[in-house]
């Protein structure tokens, strides 16, 4: 009777443990309270550790327009980069844009052109320049 009732005891125990599902969830809810302490900045660090008990990692890309940080679990093999990962990104506008800076440009040599052709087209007008000479 005894050995029963410790073998029941045993069984109990080892059974009451979190659900895959549960783990999953603690994990994510970990992961989303890690990224939301990002300010929006080109390095992020995470000293976070996973409800499997493994560290988080966390890494910053820069966009054309935004970054985008990924915090990410390996999930409960503890393997990296597999489909049992967990992973959580945020992305937020970073102002230095390629973009802006090729219409500034553009913008620049248009502005420097339309100026050239006018001062020309004016001395043309006014019978000054190289072409009045001819």
């Amino acid at each position: 009777m005894f050995r029963n009732v410790t073998l029941l005891v045993v069984v109990a125990i080892a059974g009451c443990g979190p659900s895959a599902r549960e783990l999953r969830e603690r994990t994510l809810s970990t992961l989303d309270t890690e990224a939301d302490r990002w300010e929006g900045g080109k390095d992020f660090d995470s000293s976070a550790t996973d409800a499997y008990g493994h560290a988080a990692s966390a890494s910053v890309r820069k966009g054309p327009l935004n970054y985008t940080l990924e915090v990410r679990s390996s999930g409960p093999d503890g393997l990296p980069k597999n489909n049992d990962d967990v992973v959580v990104t945020r992305t937020k506008r970073h102002g230095e844009s390629s973009i802006s800076e090729q219409a500034a440009k553009a913008a620049e040599a248009i502005a420097s052109g339309a100026t050239s052709g006018t001062i020309k087209g004016v001395k043309k007008g006014l019978g000054l320049g190289d072409e009045a000479k001819k």
